[in-house]
């Protein structure tokens, strides 16, 4: 997925306030996401154009604070250049990852 992003990028995700702009950092993150016990993404629904994406999906997975299994919707909204990602921001609530509610 690193390969995706432009050399000079910007990716926000509003709900945790991550502000990553360089891909060592980024490929982390991601390292992080995909490491948590029974992540997966689904539900993708993809628009696009030729200077922008917009994407709605679901993660879900099992909560290493809760232990109970959680599904949050969100939405990413993505910037292209030269067919690379320059700009993306996420957009979902993670109460359901946090909370046993």
């Amino acid at each position: 997925m690193i390969e995706c992003y432009a050399d000079d990028f910007l990716y926000e995700a509003q709900s945790s306030n991550d502000r990553i702009t360089d891909r060592e950092s980024l490929k982390k993150y991601y390292q992080q996401l995909f490491s948590l016990p029974y992540v997966s993404f689904s539900d993708f629904k993809i628009l696009e154009a030729e200077h922008f994406a917009v994407s709605e999906w679901t993660w879900s997975g099992v909560s290493p604070i809760t232990g109970k299994q959680y599904h949050v919707r969100g939405a990413s909204i993505i910037e292209l250049s030269g067919g690379k990602v320059i700009r993306e921001r996420q957009y979902y609530d993670p109460k359901p990852f946090w909370s046993s509610e």
